[in-house]
């Protein structure tokens, strides 16, 4: 099985890569264009994570709730700083209700769907990120010989990011992840009452 932290370190290096690009080039980029991508940032990531946090933890709807609208509104504010309050703001409330949706959606899928669920939902958000990724190079003017262009400027190292992406995701199983919680929370249990039986019996 797919390590999990080798699938996040992929997630947010991928994240970080879109994040610098507008950070670098924020100067070139309209007011107008600046509210879109903190709108679909935002909205895009939240969902995703939403879903994701329900996904794991079903049982703990209104903490993964809360979760899921502080990281997606913190992502749409931080898309949303290099452009204006106007951006912020519309960053915030989309990445909220993502977030909030996400959750609503994880805890009610049945466990038999878990992972077709995260599939598609990793499938949408990556393509949602490389098609941001495309109308914000659509605005940028960029120069000749200037060392940004080698990252940026070609769409084909992060387009293979993201396949390399989705691949890890299909071979990831969020129902084994689940079994190990659920055993280590069983086993924690089992030992706090050991421990309290053994205190009675003294």
């Amino acid at each position: 099985m797919v390590s999990v932290y080798l699938l996040l370190f992929v997630y947010v290096f991928i994240i970080l890569w879109i994040f610098s690009f507008i950070f670098l080039y924020r100067k070139q980029i309209t007011c107008m264009a600046g509210m879109m991508i903190a709108m679909t940032i935002g909205m895009g990531l939240g969902l995703t994570i939403g879903t994701l946090l329900g996904l794991l933890y079903p049982d703990q709807f209104f903490q993964m709730t809360v979760v899921g609208i502080l990281i997606g509104g913190v992502l749409g504010v931080i898309a949303g700083l290099p452009f204006s309050i106007m951006a912020v703001l519309d960053g915030f409330l989309s990445g909220a209700m993502g977030g909030m949706m996400g959750a609503m959606l994880g805890v009610m899928i049945t466990t038999e769907a878990i992972n077709a669920t995260f599939n598609v939902m990793v499938i949408l958000s990556g393509g949602i990120l490389f098609i941001l990724f495309l109308m914000i190079q659509s605005e940028v003017k960029f120069k000749e010989n200037d060392w940004k262009n080698k990252l940026f400027f070609h769409r084909l190292p992060l387009f293979l990011v993201i396949l390399f992406a989705f691949y890890l995701t299909h071979h990831f199983s969020i129902t084994t992840t689940n079994n190990e919680i659920e055993h280590y929370e069983h086993t924690n249990e089992s030992t706090d009452k050991d421990l309290h039986e053994d205190r009675h019996d003294h």
